[in-house]
């Protein structure tokens, strides 16, 4: 085997040697901590439940979330269409029309109404309709409930305006009960983050060394320090033999 001509010193050698010792004693340790300490493992595995419930908790807010978004879209898409509903029906009420045009009128607005049906009837997440149900959001120690009205346009008729303004009041305290229901979700999906970032601390704290980390450094340690000192012994037989040829 051929040897590094690298020269070792005795301190260098002192050191190698030291932190062999010390790696040791942190395997002696993470040993004893395996042995001794069931109960640290009992409340690490506790802290994982904990961490695991919190993190559905989390994703079904954040379903949540967007279940409330594709609702308000539907809601501005309404939105937009009632206000089409109320211009066709002043339209309609204007007694210089014919027939032919009050009918024309009343076609398209079956149409409008036929697609905001359509709109509502769409609105769903993950198969279920958004749109006249209830609905309640586990946060793993609490829950979030919200609902949504029916809102079906089906009833609004051209000569009603009326009618077609107390829908847009509906659908104006939909959006405001949308819009509280998400500050809520957002502000439990905040807690849910922080909640679970120092459950993540504390469990790291009380998690055992890693075992097999220390006993590849104790390896490592001790390679380099036999190869320290056979390079440091091969040194040293080249000095002697030197020097008996200068004394020879």
């Amino acid at each position: 085997m051929k040897i590094n001509d690298q020269s070792y010193s005795l301190p260098s050698l002192n050191a190698e040697s030291s932190k062999k010792g010390k790696t040791l004693d942190k395997i002696v340790a993470a040993a004893e901590l395996r042995m001794q300490n069931a109960a640290s493992h009992s409340i690490a595995d506790m802290l994982q439940n904990h961490i695991s419930a919190m993190s559905q908790g989390l994703m079904n807010v954040n379903d949540g979330v967007s279940m409330m978004q594709i609702a308000g879209g539907t809601l501005n898409s309404l939105n937009g269409q009632t206000e089409k509903l109320s211009d066709l029906s002043v339209r309609y009420n204007s007694a210089s029309l014919n027939s032919a045009q009050k009918q024309e009128l009343q076609s398209e607005f079956n149409r409008t109404v036929e697609s905001m049906q359509q709109s509502i009837d769409g609105s769903t997440f993950n198969g279920k309709a958004l749109f006249g149900n209830d609905m309640t959001i586990s946060t793993g120690e609490s829950s979030i409930n919200g609902s949504l009205p029916e809102l079906s346009p089906q009833s609004l008729s051209i000569d009603n305006q009326d009618a077609i303004q107390a829908y847009r009041d509906s659908l104006a305290q939909a959006s405001s009960q949308i819009g509280s229901t998400i500050t809520e979700m957002v502000s439990a999906s905040d807690n849910l983050l922080t909640q679970i970032s120092s459950t993540v601390t504390a469990k790291n704290q009380i998690a055992d060394t890693d075992l097999a980390k220390v006993i590849s450094e104790y390896q490592q340690s001790t390679t380099k320090l036999n190869l320290a000192q056979i390079a440091m012994s091969h040194q040293h037989d080249t000095l002697r033999q030197t020097i008996g040829r200068l004394l020879g």
